[in-house]
């Protein structure tokens, strides 16, 4: 009878702890579950709020010479207030953490803050931040006494304007390797504003900008001064080549270890930006008929024979007419290509030279400059990145005589001139363009993950009327490489209201 008692009283004891246990669980469950809720009501409240907010802050991007951000704080403070927060301000000035009981932030960042993604540091945006913190109810329980809740919108008010920034590499990472942004040889790389033929005004525009971090400590090197013998940079300046831009932004530090100095206006520790294409849609291969391998020449196929590509191996004129070209171009000596105005895509292969090959000049059918878009990318049928000639590889567009392309002028891609996919096998694939005697280009060079290698030539003056958004850029060569800033010849970014 005693056993029996004390097995009734042990057992007794095990379900009340099981049922304590449990208690707490559920507990711990319904704080979280309210609190959560709690959480998404917030959430959802902030958002109403940084929607519009954002919206109506873009109104001000335009309101004259310079963007108006007093303006837009306020526009975005009415939203707030009407969203319920900032109870306590008198008017749209008061939107600060001590006019609203939980404590809440305003933030308005023109250009957007890294937090904004391909937005981040680009003109012609504006993030709207609300964030509110959550005292939890009964969250505290499982260590949570406040939940942050903070969310964002980015709006834009641009009428067709191309991104001011005439070169950007987007690298991030700190030192080692290449710069992100080199400048060597003897090039004299001189970025000039075109002027707006209505308002008789320079377009704003021709930045310089390198988000990588490289760079010396601060205490040895002065800000605003791209200085010699300090080491690494995020943009660098080599031999006798110089650089001059309307502004030069660098995230990390400028070195210049050249014999000219260095006379741009330059901010380091600048804000990163974002890939401003990222966004994009890229032509499908499908979408244009397979590509001829000049006239009278064998097609192009996804599979089979004519999935090598187009061999020119002998001298000589080679007429091309836009479509998919499988498996690339490969080029031998003397070649001089004719390109018809349209869309050349690049399924696996890229464009490469020979031993000894050269292309001697590219341009139209008829000389004129060729209104062209060459997009790399992989063969749709191919097993990347195993696939050999399928797969994406890198563009050589070095003439050694004559270069005169510039981007397509009509449809969604309008202005880009190359593209280099930065989602295909192999998105590093280098671009490599230039004239050595006749370089006349313009347009925009896009390859978000390989490096952009651009070379004046020997000798003479060559212009590049080109954008150039790079995961890394080398300019080089010997001669004056002239890059006016004109934005009717690069890729529009026509966007209004809410972007993120």
């Amino acid at each position: 009878m005693t056993v029996r008692g004390e097995r009734a009283s042990a057992s007794g004891g095990q379900v009340l702890v099981i049922f304590a246990g449990g208690l707490l669980a559920l507990l711990a469950i319904t704080a979280l579950v309210i609190d959560l809720g709690f959480v998404f009501m917030i959430g959802r409240q902030a958002q109403n709020a940084a929607d519009p907010g954002a919206i109506a802050a873009a109104r001000y991007i335009r309101s004259g010479a310079t963007p108006d951000t007093v303006m837009m704080t306020r526009s975005a403070c009415f939203y707030a207030r009407q969203n319920g927060f900032f109870p306590g301000a008198a008017d749209n000035t008061g939107c600060v953490p001590a006019n609203d009981p939980a404590g809440t932030t305003l933030t308005v960042n023109y250009p957007p803050s890294s937090a904004a993604g391909q937005f981040a540091g680009r003109q012609g945006f504006v993030e709207v931040t609300i964030a509110r913190p959550h005292r939890s109810f009964l969250a505290g329980i499982v260590g949570l006494p406040v939940i942050p809740v903070a969310k964002a919108a980015v709006a834009a008010f641009s009428d067709g304007d191309s991104n001011s920034n005439s070169i950007i590499a987007l690298r991030t990472t700190a030192c080692g390797g290449n710069p992100a942004g080199g400048v060597s040889g003897s090039a004299q790389v001189t970025i000039t504003p075109v002027y707006d033929p209505l308002t008789g005004l320079p377009y704003d525009g021709g930045y310089v900008h390198v988000n990588s971090t490289c760079g010396t400590p601060p205490n040895t090197n002065v800000n605003g001064v791209c200085g010699n013998g300090e080491g690494s940079g995020g943009l660098k300046i080599d031999g006798g080549a110089s650089l001059s831009a309307p502004h030069v932004y660098v995230s990390g530090t400028c070195i210049n270890n050249s014999t000219v100095p260095f006379t741009s206006p330059l901010t380091e520790g600048a804000v990163q930006i974002g890939d401003p294409l990222a966004d994009l849609v890229p032509p499908a291969p499908g979408s244009l008929p397979a590509g001829q391998c000049g006239v009278g020449g064998p097609f192009t196929a996804p599979t089979g024979s004519g999935s090598g590509g187009c061999n020119f191996n002998s001298a000589g004129i080679v007429q091309l007419q836009p479509g998919t070209y499988y498996g690339g171009w490969r080029i031998g000596t003397s070649v001089q290509l004719k390109l018809a105005p349209g869309i050349y895509i690049i399924a696996g292969g890229g464009i490469s030279l020979l031993a000894g090959g050269t292309i001697e000049s590219v341009d139209s059918l008829t000389g004129a400059i060729a209104p062209i878009l060459i997009f790399s990318t992989d063969n749709p049928s191919a097993s990347c990145p195993s696939g050999g000639s399928g797969c994406q590889d890198n563009l050589d567009f070095n003439a050694s005589s004559t270069l005169k392309v510039r981007g397509i002028d009509s449809g969604p891609y309008k202005g880009i001139l190359i593209w280099q996919d930065g989602d295909g096998s192999k998105p590093t694939s280098w671009v490599k363009i230039g004239g050595q005697s006749t370089l006349n280009i313009a347009g925009t060079i896009y390859a978000p993950k390989a490096q952009v290698i651009l070379v004046g030539g020997s000798s003479g003056t060559g212009i590049a009327a080109v954008q150039i958004i790079s995961w890394e850029f080398d300019i080089g060569g010997n001669a004056a490489l002239s890059m006016p800033y004109d934005p009717k010849e690069l890729y529009q970014f026509e966007q209004k209201g809410l972007v993120r």
